[in-house]
C-alpha cells in the first residue's frame, strides 16, 4: 500500500514540473500507465476535470493507441463541455479497439449531450451488441428513447433489459413508469 502512494505522490510531482519530462522520467511514466489511468479515472469522479484532462493528455503522449487513455481523455473532455474534441477522441479509441462496449457507450453519451439522438442510439445499440451485460448501457438507452418521445421502443428495450437482469428492481419500475407515460400520452 505503501508502495502505491509513493508511486502515486511521485507521478504527481512529474505532472505538476515546470521542466520538460527527461528519458527516464518519460520511462517511468510508461512503466505505470496503470497508475496514471486510475489516477485520471479518479480525478474524473472527484470533479477534478483540469488534472485529469492534464492526466490523460500525458497518457496519451505517452501511448496515443492506449483505448484507456483514449477514453478518460474522451469522458473528461465531455465532462469539460469540449464536446466535438470528445468526440473526435472516443472515435479514434473505437478505431483502436472497435468491440469496447464501454467506449461506444461513452460516444453515445456524448452524442445523446450534443443532441445527436440517432447517433447516440445508433452507438447505445452498438455497445449493447459487444456486451449486454452492463446495465447502465440499457438504462442509458431507454433513458434516451423516452427523452425522444419513442415511448414504444423504450418499453420493448426495458423489456429485453429484464430478459437479461430479472431481479433489477430499477428496471421494472422504469417499465411502470414507461407504462404509465404510454398511457397517459393516449389520453
Amino acid at each position: 500500500m505503501n508502495d502505491i502512494k509513493q508511486q502515486s505522490n511521485r507521478l504527481q510531482s512529474l505532472l505538476h514540473k515546470d521542466t520538460p519530462l527527461n528519458s527516464e522520467e518519460i520511462s517511468e511514466l510508461k512503466n505505470n500507465s496503470i497508475l496514471l489511468i486510475d489516477m485520471g479515472y479518479e480525478c474524473v469522479e472527484s470533479g477534478e476535470y483540469e488534472e485529469a484532462y492534464e492526466l490523460f493528455s500525458m497518457g496519451r503522449s505517452i501511448n496515443n493507441t492506449d483505448p484507456d487513455i483514449l477514453n478518460g481523455l474522451g469522458i473528461t473532455l465531455c465532462e469539460m463541455g469540449r464536446y466535438r474534441e470528445s468526440r473526435d477522441i472516443l472515435k479514434e479509441a473505437i478505431k483502436t479497439e472497435p468491440h469496447d462496449a464501454i467506449t461506444l457507450a461513452n460516444l453515445a453519451g456524448v452524442c445523446w449531450e450534443t443532441e445527436d439522438y440517432d447517433e447516440a442510439i445508433y452507438y447505445y445499440h452498438m455497445a449493447l451488441k459487444e456486451d449486454a451485460q452492463i446495465e447502465e448501457i440499457y438504462f442509458n438507452l431507454i433513458n434516451l428513447y423516452i427523452e425522444s418521445d419513442m415511448l414504444y421502443v423504450a418499453y420493448i428495450t426495458a423489456l429485453e433489459f429484464i430478459k437479461v437482469f430479472p431481479d433489477n428492481i430499477e428496471a421494472k419500475e422504469l417499465i411502470d413508469d414507461i407504462l404509465i407515460n404510454l398511457a397517459l400520452s393516449n389520453l
